[in-house]
């Protein structure tokens, strides 16, 4: 018996309903999808973040370099306390934790009154606690999807001592992962 190949219009047909499939199955779970050009989609991240609305965006590498663009000023990189990850310390998140590929990655640090800091180290350590190292490689992994977290209410943890510090961590990973915050913006005229 001879297999045929598929004919580009079958193949079309067969991706678009794989492609409405996980549309589908995201609107299910309560979840919505939105397309639109690239400057609507960074203008409902921005009014996200200005509104101080809690959303993640999964958007293109295009569209999240035009939010980091505007969201990561040089101003708000040296007030939030920005400053890239060490080789030292990404070499320890892949030795200790397992996360390989980690980039570009920017984080500030928290201190602790127990005297503990708090970076991107101790942020991915967190992250896989609270949702298992799968998700957090997984997340890292994506090819073509950046994420963009806006107004995240999870709070930083304190690997030492337990405590919820009040201070904000923020990270941008510049292969596709972030955190943006309202707070900072109200404060600009």
């Amino acid at each position: 018996m001879t297999s045929r190949k598929k004919t580009t219009a079958e193949s079309t047909k067969a991706g678009a309903e794989s492609w409405l499939a996980s549309v589908e199955a995201v609107v299910k779970g309560g979840k919505a999808v939105i397309s639109g050009d690239d400057t609507a989609i960074v203008a409902a991240v921005q009014e996200a973040i200005k509104s101080a609305r809690t959303a993640t965006f999964y958007v293109s590498h295009a569209q999240s370099d035009m939010v980091m663009a505007w969201y990561f000023t040089n101003e708000r990189i040296k007030r939030l306390g920005l400053e890239p990850v060490s080789k030292e310390e990404k070499a320890r998140i892949e030795s200790e934790l397992g996360v390989k590929e980690t980039g570009s990655l920017y984080s500030n640090r928290i201190h602790c009154g127990c005297g503990a800091e708090y970076g991107a180290f101790e942020f991915i350590q967190q992250g896989i606690r609270e949702h298992g190292r799968e998700m957090v490689s997984s997340v890292l992994a994506l090819g073509e999807t950046s994420v963009i977290r806006v107004n995240p209410p999870n709070s930083a943890v304190c690997p030492k001592c337990n405590q919820r510090l009040l201070a904000g961590h923020y990270y941008a990973w510049c292969n596709g992962y972030m955190c943006c915050k309202t707070l900072q913006i109200v404060e600009e005229p």
